[in-house]
């Protein structure tokens, strides 16, 4: 009965923040072809990149950087680990969550080698614009 009741609180809590993430862009990348993504909050102008470099064990190598910070990812597509997250602004107030993006790894085409992207938007107060840069390789 308890696990019922908080099974059932569980998904209620999921579902009340279900639209914090406004999906804003689906992406299929070629093998160290870059994704650049300009942030922009008042005069604040930053530079989001990211690049897979490996497929291999059903696992994604994915190198990004942001604000100076470089970081590397293994992602999976049918596990836990299929996404990081880049906060985009740091935290402001006690009770505002920071806007960030979730990069997420859906699964890998064999045939074309590339691995298909969705990027997610979560940015309740609206603080930050965004320009997709045309993707080079």
């Amino acid at each position: 009965m308890i696990r019922s009741l908080v099974l059932i609180f569980f998904v209620l809590g999921f579902l009340i923040h279900a639209d914090e993430w406004k999906p804003i862009k689906s992406v299929s990348l070629h093998k160290d072809q870059l994704e650049r993504i300009v942030v922009k909050s008042g005069k604040l102008k930053k530079l989001f990149e990211f690049r897979w470099t490996l497929y291999a064990d059903n696992a994604l190598v994915v190198l990004r950087s942001y604000d100076d910070f470089v970081a590397q990812h293994v992602l999976r597509s049918h596990y836990k680990n299929r996404n990081f997250r880049v906060a985009l602004l740091s935290k402001r107030g006690a009770h505002t969550m920071p806007p960030y993006l979730l990069v997420t790894f859906k699964h890998f085409d064999f045939k074309e080698k590339q691995a298909l992207f969705d990027i997610y938007l979560s940015d309740d107060d609206e603080q930050v614009e965004l320009k997709f840069l045309q993707e080079t390789m």
